[in-house]
């Protein structure tokens, strides 16, 4: 049996003949070549001639072969399942009772979501598209909590990778020089007062170019290659912002505290006038003064200082 994660390794380091590898493994060169052409087809590009074989350039995918080996977690991402496409991840995580930390990505989704069942739009091969499983056992007061804890930790992530203005907009999105780069939908299970079950997707858009977005999301949405103006490794940013979150994670399961202080600095718009919208219209505005410690929004209105739990935010137009 061919070990694929050694057997990269080997030929990342080197050149190697079918029978060295044959011996290594203890298998017959035919099984050896037909490893070798399995690589080939996954989009490995190897060099072979009469000396051996080399990888010479590897996959621009996510594929386990690359994750799972570079991964320094503890149990997130130790079971990875990989799509070349599927409808929606967070669609895969509740089709299985997968394990805790388990995590699926696909190149592209054919029915991504956002929030409230708006489209997200996965270019292949362009961005980071994931669902990940986690079975926390905590208070159900904690969930409003997980969707600044899982942006945050994305956020530190990126504001390492660009030069531009990065911010959180409460409380699903992470936004770059004014314009959305990444998004979270997270869907939950509770049981007896006690979240069983998070279901984390998240939606980040890496290599796209201009010409990848429609043109009415072209003035909403960019990408860390159009505002950097460079080609990013979504390997390396995957890996990191698994690493994060499960950092984060842990430590928020053991005690029960998040700096939300630290998160409103990096609010978007925060000292700003902004609105609430509910299905598109404005039903509250105000001055966004910050976050209260169970994660609400606290606006200050004409009339008193109001704590937001749900609804769109809006910068407002004077």
């Amino acid at each position: 049996m061919i070990d694929e994660a050694k057997l990269i390794q080997l030929l990342k380091e080197k050149k190697m003949s079918g029978e060295q590898l044959a011996q290594i493994f203890k298998v017959s060169r035919v099984a050896v070549w037909k490893k070798i052409k399995k690589l080939k087809d996954l989009g490995y590009k190897i060099e072979s001639d009469k000396y051996g074989y080399r990888i010479i350039q590897l996959p621009d995918k996510l594929l386990p072969q690359e994750i799972i080996p570079n991964l320094k977690t503890k149990f997130i991402g130790k079971k990875y399942l990989y799509f070349e496409e599927i409808d929606s991840t967070n669609i895969q995580a509740k089709r299985e009772n997968y394990e805790d930390g388990a995590v699926i990505f696909a190149e592209s989704q054919t029915a991504g979501k956002g929030r409230k069942n708006r489209k997200w739009i996965s270019h292949k091969g362009l961005g980071l598209y994931f669902t990940i499983v986690l079975k926390p056992e905590i208070e159900v007061n904690y969930l409003s909590h997980f969707s600044l804890l899982f942006n945050y930790s994305v956020f530190k992530v990126l504001r390492n990778y660009v030069n531009g203005k990065i911010k959180i907009k409460w409380p699903n999105d992470i936004y770059l020089n004014g314009k959305k780069i990444a998004g979270f939908l997270i869907e939950s299970s509770i049981e007896n007062n006690s979240i069983s079950k998070l279901i984390v997707g998240v939606g980040i858009n890496v290599n796209q170019s201009i010409k990848d977005f429609e043109e009415d999301i072209k003035e909403v949405a960019t990408s860390l290659k159009i505002e950097e103006g460079k080609t990013f490794s979504r390997k390396e940013i995957f890996l990191d912002i698994l690493q994060q979150i499960e950092k984060d994670y842990l430590k928020f399961i053991k005690e029960n505290y998040l700096d939300i202080k630290k998160i409103e600095e990096n609010l978007l718009w925060l000292n700003q006038d902004v609105m609430i919208l509910e299905d598109g219209k404005p039903i509250l505005s105000g001055k966004l003064i910050g976050l209260n410690e169970d994660g609400s929004l606290m606006l200050r209105t004409d009339e008193d200082l109001r704590f937001v739990y749900v609804g769109d935010l809006s910068i407002r137009n004077k």
